[in-house]
């Protein structure tokens, strides 16, 4: 059933991007993001555990929530939602509530910590990602909601 949901909304993701748009290495990379969080949103209700997305410079991934241990820790088990670098050139930035986080690096002995978190219950913190390609005026705005939903706006789709 889950495989089900997923493949679902992974096909309506696919159809809505479409092919508009020069640059598809940000769309691969856009549709790779959204695949990781639809399925990291669908586990976390089965499981009934929060799991959450960690941006850093250049680079994402999708932690879950360990009670036992009372720490963020990464998925090892599934390759969807280990570390994922963004080609060279490709630059993030990442507006929650309005504000630009500075993403930088953890210190080694840091824990990690998610900046966008999905609750087992269903619920999102809503965010802002934007991707853009160095020296290119493009940039491509991934708008998480609050319900878990994605919205994709590019710059083509802006104007009209």
């Amino acid at each position: 059933m889950v495989v089900v949901i997923i493949a679902v909304m992974t096909t309506i993701g696919v159809l809505s991007m479409g092919t508009l748009g020069t640059d598809r290495e940000i769309d691969a990379e856009l549709e790779r993001y959204a695949d990781a969080l639809e399925a990291a949103h669908e586990q976390a209700q089965l499981e009934g555990r929060d799991y959450g997305v960690r941006f850093l410079p250049g680079s994402y991934e999708i932690l879950a929530y360990a009670p036992d241990r009372q720490r963020w820790e990464s998925v090892a088990e599934d390759r969807l939602y280990e570390r994922h670098e963004f080609p060279d050139g490709l630059q993030l930035r990442l507006e929650i509530e309005g504000k630009v986080l500075q993403l930088g690096a953890d210190p080694p002995t840091a824990p990690a910590v998610p900046q966008v978190v999905l609750f087992a219950s269903g619920d999102v913190s809503p965010y802002r990602v934007l991707l853009q390609r160095e020296g290119v005026d493009r940039t491509v705005t991934v708008e998480g909601r609050p319900d878990g939903t994605l919205e994709i706006l590019r710059p083509e789709e802006r104007r009209t």
